[in-house]
């Protein structure tokens, strides 16, 4: 694989606002992985990705060298096998809290103040997440609140139940991948939403130990925010780096039948117009956790299998 140093640069391709992108961020950040952005606009069109290839519209987007990683999943694998010098203690019930924290996520989406529903973002979104097209979303949100709630106590009484100040996290007095999995959504709902402070029942006074346990992950505010690329740079430092990842090859035995070299498209399976967020690429790499394309400039596409389609180009 080579050093690290030579091809390892991790470059986020997003926006600090989304909970999505925060929680890569948050990973990098308790890790102590370096990386720097090039920011991305809030809606469609992405000029930058799309200038490289890259048609996929959610994020997050992160790359490590001359791969691209594509949804959480894919990139929290990558770093777990590019730096295991870094990589967060792990437990036999880490899927558990992935699946809370994507709960988590659907629930921020239903709950999000009425001033961010802008006619734009319920146009550019709506397909992509269908709770922003709900006629009753207002009147719909208080019950969502509340369900927020229900998880912020699973994590203050059940999650947190034997944490103190000396030993704060999930597992005691180190971060582990199962905080950076059950804590982003708290932490874009209380601090970047600042629920805490904005919504009655959501306060240190309300959940000490939650409050606590996030203020052990760096804020995402623009003060803390790493170093920004500009376009130009951004892509001529992807475009010439190094691959970071080891192939993985083609599961020929795979349900999908697929060979390598193959013509394909990957969409997400989760939203009602998949068709608009396809990518195209040449199939270089298939198995049970990952799907591999790489693009006609030599970037390699990596997604996860859970929430994406891998279909035959012809």
């Amino acid at each position: 694989m080579g050093s690290v140093e030579q091809k390892a640069e991790v470059i986020a391709w997003d926006y600090q606002f989304a909970p999505n992108a925060q929680k890569a961020r948050n990973l990098l950040n308790v890790a102590g992985i370096p990386f720097r952005i090039c920011e991305q606009p809030f809606l469609q069109p992405r000029p930058i990705l799309q200038n490289i290839g890259i048609t996929y519209r959610r994020v997050p987007v992160n790359s490590i060298g001359k791969d691209v990683y594509i949804d959480n999943r894919a990139f929290i694998d990558a770093v777990e096998e590019i730096f295991p010098e870094k990589a967060l203690p792990t437990t036999k019930h880490d899927h558990a809290y992935e699946a809370f924290g994507y709960r988590n996520f659907w629930i921020i989406l239903a709950s999000l103040p009425l001033v961010f529903l802008t006619p734009e973002l319920i146009e550019e979104r709506h397909d992509l997440f269908p709770v922003f097209g709900k006629k009753n979303y207002k009147q719909l949100r208080p019950s969502t609140l509340t369900e927020l709630k229900s998880f912020l106590n699973m994590i203050e009484n059940d999650f947190l139940a034997d944490a103190t100040d000396a030993e704060p996290w999930i597992n005691g007095a180190k971060p582990g991948l199962a905080d950076i999995h059950a804590s982003w959504v708290p932490k874009f709902a209380l601090e970047t939403l600042k629920y805490s402070t904005d919504e009655p029942g959501f306060s240190e006074a309300d959940y000490p130990k939650v409050h606590r346990w996030l203020a052990g992950i760096p804020a995402h505010v623009p003060e803390s925010e790493p170093e920004k690329l500009s376009a130009e740079i951004a892509t001529q430092q992807i475009l010439s780096s190094q691959y970071a990842a080891k192939e993985i090859g083609v599961d020929e035995s795979d349900l999908m039948g697929l060979k390598k070299g193959q013509k394909v498209y990957v969409q997400t399976s989760d939203d009602n117009a998949p068709e608009n967020a396809q990518q195209h690429g040449t199939l270089i790499g298939l198995g049970p956790r990952q799907i591999v394309i790489e693009l006609e400039n030599g970037l390699r596409l990596h997604f996860p299998r859970v929430g994406y389609a891998v279909l035959s180009a012809h």
